[in-house]
């Protein structure tokens, strides 16, 4: 058993560091005009996520390298925790985005699903705040729900048609002055 794992957590490794070594060589490509910006995540979520990472190979090699006579399984269980926690964090940074237009706001899911909430179809929303968090919850017609911190994300086209539904008794219509 021990042979197999010290096979795939070598796999692993090559795996990285020839994907890392891959992103460094690729071209960058034409940038193109999608419209409004994609905010992603701050940057220390996937510092936060290599640091997991690294961690998690340090472990495990340190846990497969153990001296004789001492029990290697609470270092092969933290690098495997620690590897997959790693994982998890880059992957959400990846999936994760936030897109607020004029009509409505696009967005995609942790686990990389795409989904838009359009103005007209909005049926609850929430701005709450407490302390130094505050938070923005959007819930369409369709059951679609999204959660933002408004601090993190540019929800301004967000707020500016809540704050015109909540003037004016309906929603804007795409291209109207808030």
């Amino acid at each position: 058993m021990g042979i197999i794992v010290k096979f795939l957590l070598i796999a692993l490794v090559a795996v990285l560091v020839i994907g890392m070594v891959m992103r460094m060589f690729r071209r960058p490509t034409a940038p193109q005009n999608t419209g409004p910006r994609q905010q992603r995540m701050p940057l220390f979520v996937p510092l936060i996520g290599w640091l997991l990472l690294i961690t998690g190979l340090g472990l495990a090699l340190a846990g497969f390298s153990a001296r004789p006579g001492t029990d290697p399984m609470p270092m092969r269980i933290g690098a495997v925790v620690s590897l997959i926690l790693g994982l998890l964090v880059l992957l959400m940074h990846r999936n994760r985005y936030v897109q607020p237009d004029a009509d409505g706001v696009r967005f995609r899911t942790f686990l990389g699903r795409e989904k838009t909430i359009a103005y007209r179809d909005v049926t609850a929303y929430r701005v709450t705040e407490a302390g130094w968090r505050s938070h923005l919850r959007l819930r369409a017609a369709d059951g679609t729900r999204m959660q933002v911190n408004p601090a993190v994300y540019d929800m301004s086209p967000v707020l500016a048609a809540i704050r015109f539904k909540e003037r004016t008794g309906r929603w804007p219509s795409p291209g109207e002055p808030r």
